[in-house]
C-alpha cells in the first residue's frame, strides 16, 4: 500500500464549541487566522477622449519636450545622448516606465527638458519624424495639464508636470 504526502496540507477548519453557534456570514477558521478583508477599487470616472486634431488643455511648456514612439529598449541615457548629437542642450531626459513588474518596462515614450524657447524649436526642427533604431519618433512640445483634484473645493488652476500630454 502507497502512502500519499500533500506538500500543502490544510488547517483544520474550527467547529464551535459546546453551546455557540456557527456565524452564518462569516466562513469557518482555524484558530489564529484574521478574518480576511475584501479589498475593493473605488470606481473611476472613464477619462475624456480628445477629438483627432484637437488641441490638449493646458498651458504648452516653455522648456520640455514629449518623445514618441522610440524603442522599448531606449533609456534615460540614450534618450538624453540623442539630443546631444543632435547639438541641443539637455538639462534631463526621462523615459516613461511602467509602473508595476520587474523590470518597468518603458511605455515607448519620455520627456526632456531642453531648457529653452530657442532649443525646444531648434530640437522639433532636427529631430521630429527622424529614423531612430528602425523607428520614426515624434517630437513635439508637452503641454502642462491642469491637476484634478477629487476633494471638493480644489484648486484646479494647479499645474503638475507629471500629467504631461502632447500638443499637436
Amino acid at each position: 500500500m502507497s502512502r500519499i504526502v500533500y506538500l500543502f496540507q490544510r488547517k483544520p477548519k474550527r467547529t464551535p464549541a459546546e453551546g455557540e453557534e456557527p456565524s452564518a456570514d462569516a466562513t469557518p477558521q482555524a484558530e489564529g487566522d484574521a478574518p480576511k478583508r475584501i479589498r475593493t477599487k473605488r470606481p473611476r470616472a472613464p477619462r475624456v477622449l480628445r477629438a483627432e486634431g484637437e488641441d490638449p488643455l493646458g498651458e504648452p511648456s516653455k522648456t520640455m519636450l514629449f518623445v514618441a514612439n522610440l524603442g522599448f529598449n531606449t533609456d534615460d541615457a540614450a534618450l538624453g545622448a540623442l539630443f546631444t548629437q543632435a547639438g541641443i542642450d539637455v538639462v534631463s531626459a526621462r523615459i516613461v516606465r511602467r509602473r508595476w513588474g520587474q523590470p518597468r518596462k518603458s511605455k515607448g515614450y519620455g520627456f526632456v527638458d531642453v531648457g529653452s524657447e530657442e532649443e525646444q524649436k531648434k530640437a522639433i526642427a532636427a529631430l521630429d519624424n527622424k529614423d531612430v533604431g528602425g523607428r520614426n519618433i515624434a517630437v513635439k512640445i508637452a503641454v502642462n495639464t491642469p491637476h484634478e483634484d477629487e476633494g471638493e473645493g480644489a484648486d484646479t488652476s494647479a499645474v503638475t508636470p507629471e500629467a504631461t500630454i502632447v500638443a499637436s
